[in-house]
């Protein structure tokens, strides 16, 4: 019988350069609907597409509309064909922690499966 090996990243070792997540498209908030919610008027959303796998606890995501003050929420699913097929299979992937700088803001993500897969990161920001 043969055993499965997976590699898996340590805290303790030297963290890969990979190619940063690449941002696709964005729109608003805007009028009462940002007030209703104690939002800016600059409030919006945006998404990042991304093939990884594995542990990594410092992934870019560029935007110039981020500052370092800024609110960032930030999820992550699985997609198919295209970025708007969204589905939750058995990979596990979650988003730890996540800090906005002036120019973006860098996340914590583990995609918990042996190959890479096609990642959406949804982000909602109110600058």
């Amino acid at each position: 019988m043969e055993m499965k090996v997976e590699h898996r990243t340590g805290s303790n070792l030297a963290l890969e350069e990979t190619d940063a997540p690449m941002e696709q498209e964005g729109q608003s908030a805007k009028g009462a609907a940002a007030q209703d919610l104690n939002l800016s008027a600059a409030a919006f959303t945006t998404y990042y597409t991304w093939t990884a796998n594995g542990v990594h606890p410092s992934v870019n995501f560029a935007n110039a509309n981020v500052k370092a003050n800024s609110r960032v929420l930030l999820n992550i699913s699985e997609y198919g064909a295209n970025a708007q097929d969204r589905f939750i299979g058995a990979a596990r992937m979650a988003v730890y922690n996540i800090a906005p700088y002036n120019g973006g803001f860098k996340a914590w993500v583990e995609i918990s499966w042996g190959a890479p897969l096609k990642v959406r990161f949804d982000v909602f920001v109110d600058p």
